[in-house]
């Protein structure tokens, strides 16, 4: 008879992909980095494959490990579903929730289909649109829930984070064009702010080409060959890197995370359950794009 896969181990395994190794993940855990360690070497000894190499930078998944995330995902996903369909106290009533602008075609396709499944009484409306402005809304009481660019002065839980690219076409920086072409992030928000002190310590002359309040139209700019731009890693997925390099004195290690806030009159019975469904939908966003 063949074992039944334990779900501790595999909600362990999952929180150490998550945290990029065991520090991170036995701080989550509330374990000592020794417990995470085990747990996740008895999972490797149940099914008989390694998942991970471990070294001073964190760990890196092996193609079985690859293959068992997904499902881990899944599995958990379905017990958190089956947690909430049996509790005595089901989620109803409407859930008013904000998503960043250039994140909302992910977000909505994997967040929308877990709540529904997760709360089938609960009623959502999501609202689209910048994260300062989301920000707005939660403060003034339209909005329940929000994911949002997370800011230096806020203390709140992130999601998830990624590396901002300062990226340019291949041919530009060949050819050193100059005055350096720009595509520009229009309107209030994080990204402008760091655009603008990136460019002001820039030892180049540089010229706005292009602006536009859509991540989208940026990374266009970048990818037809026109500018330069300030972007999430993640929005080059899918695109030909060969045609694109990093920009020579601009800064290649800033970190953009993307958090998750709440109305403070929001009902604090029902905000656990939401913050796990939506923890498990981004990991699953995660492990898919």
């Amino acid at each position: 008879m063949k074992s039944i896969l334990n779900l501790e181990l595999l909600n362990t395994f999952s929180i150490v992909v998550q945290e990029g190794g065991f520090k991170g993940a036995a701080e989550k855990l509330f374990l000592s980095q020794g417990a995470v360690s085990m747990q996740v070497k008895r999972l490797e000894e149940q099914l008989g494959v390694c998942l991970m190499q471990r070294n001073n930078q964190g760990i890196k998944l092996t193609s079985h490990g690859s293959a068992l995330l997904k499902y881990a995902e899944q599995f958990l996903q379905l017990n958190n579903e089956a947690l909430n369909a049996l509790s005595e106290a089901p989620l109803y009533g409407e859930l008013h929730f904000g998503v960043p602008t250039d994140y909302a075609q992910e977000l909505v396709k994997y967040f929308i289909p877990q709540i529904k499944r997760s709360f089938p009484e609960l009623n959502i409306r999501v609202t689209c649109a910048r994260s300062r402005h989301l920000r707005d809304k939660i403060r003034l009481g339209d909005l329940d829930m929000a994911i949002v660019t997370a800011e230096a002065e806020f203390d709140e839980e992130t999601l998830w984070t990624e590396r901002l690219l300062w990226a340019a076409p291949t041919d530009l920086i060949q050819k050193e064009q100059k005055p350096l072409p720009i595509a520009f992030f229009e309107g209030d928000c994080l990204l402008n702010e760091l655009f603008l002190a990136d460019l002001n310590a820039l030892d180049r002359e540089y010229t706005t080409v292009m602006t536009s309040p859509e991540l989208a139209n940026l990374v266009a700019a970048v990818t037809s060959g026109f500018a330069a731009a300030l972007l999430p890693e993640s929005s080059l997925s899918g695109h030909d890197l060969q045609n694109i390099q990093p920009v020579a004195g601009l800064p290649q290690n800033r970190v953009l995370s993307m958090n998750l806030i709440h109305a403070p009159q929001l009902n604090h019975q029902f905000l656990e359950p939401l913050r796990q469904c939506i923890r498990s939908a981004v990991k699953l966003m995660l492990s898919r794009t």
